[in-house]
């Protein structure tokens, strides 16, 4: 199977990267576009979309088929993540420097400017998805320490609807919703905790908190990615300044059952693959990924080759 890294350029890195999975090892890293700071990719099929920096502009460039068809960028720091709604031709970006998420649509096989919306002094918006189990677009604000969640109205623009207020300086960095439960399991990057909220209806409400690090670990709170199970059973989360991935089971509350090191420094991102069986760490600081299997009858994870040479990388993803 085909993956997908989007990374810094600061050093050596040289854009979006494509590598193979195949008989439990990661092989064949090869340079799929050369692009300034893709730091975040979303792809759909034979269509991918990239953060990218142009100079002193920042925005998302659109690549189909293999090639650049456009991109749209605008004066300031580019974002720091891109996803999209394929069946209603949307585009979403978070900008953390500038405290926005703007809305693109594809008009005539091109990205085009649709929406911008600012949250005020001091916002660092930092994930913006779309879930189909809740029909709403949820933004993290790691700056303000909320949680949006919009709905999206008949022209296709997003209009606020509930708002989750989590603790002063937690900082929600990234979140992943149950589909069967449909409780939303946000990641706070500056306390390293699972915020469990309910957002059924926009009636926000808070089920639980726990630390994502093992109890008595005195170490840096910086938390990064989270990832959930297919079966929707186990919860996944990368800590940095630990360096390691705290495995959960999820039940009326969630348990902590493994925390593993992540063989280098810094795991900004990671992600299981589609069927399941495995989950790649792109460690920023030392330029490796790692493999793990997981062992899909108990969500635990078994370190199955390390150090695979990969310049930069702060985003994961499965075709």
């Amino acid at each position: 199977m085909k993956l997908y890294l989007g990374t810094y350029t600061k050093k050596t890195s040289k854009g979006v990267y494509q590598l193979e999975l195949n008989s439990n090892h990661l092989e064949h890293l090869e340079l799929l576009h050369e692009v300034d700071n893709p730091t975040y990719i979303y792809l759909e099929g034979n269509t991918l979309f990239s953060v990218v920096k142009e100079g002193s502009q920042g925005g998302i460039a659109y690549f189909k088929d293999g090639l650049l068809v456009n991109q749209v960028v605008e004066e300031g720091a580019p974002p720091c993540f891109v996803s999209s709604i394929p069946s209603k031709g949307l585009v979403f970006s978070a900008n953390y420097h500038g405290g926005r998420v703007n809305t693109y649509a594809l008009s005539n096989e091109a990205l085009v400017d649709h929406q911008k919306i600012s949250f005020g002094e001091g916002s660092k918006a930092h994930y913006i998805q779309y879930d189909a189990s809740l029909d709403r677009v949820l933004v993290c604000d790691l700056g303000l320490d909320r949680v949006y969640a919009f709905r999206i109205n008949e022209e296709n623009k997003l209009v606020l609807s509930a708002t989750y207020q989590a603790d002063a300086k937690t900082g929600p960095r990234h979140l992943v919703v149950h589909p069967e439960s449909k409780r939303v399991y946000v990641f706070t990057e500056l306390s390293s905790e699972i915020h469990v909220v309910d957002f059924n209806n926009d009636d926000v409400k808070l089920i639980e908190k726990v630390s994502a690090l093992p109890e008595g670990v005195d170490a840096q709170k910086w938390g990064a990615a989270i990832r959930l199970s297919n079966d929707g059973k186990f919860l996944y989360v990368s800590n940095r300044g630990h360096d390691s991935i705290s495995v959960f089971k999820l039940a009326d509350t969630l348990e902590l059952i493994q925390n593993v090191p992540t063989e280098g420094v810094q795991p900004r991102d990671f992600n299981l693959s589609p069927c399941g069986k495995y989950c790649v760490v792109a460690n920023h600081d030392t330029n490796n990924l790692t493999l793990f299997a997981v062992d899909q009858t108990t969500g635990l994870l078994s370190l199955s080759q390390k150090n695979f040479e990969a310049p930069e990388a702060v985003c994961v993803v499965f075709a």
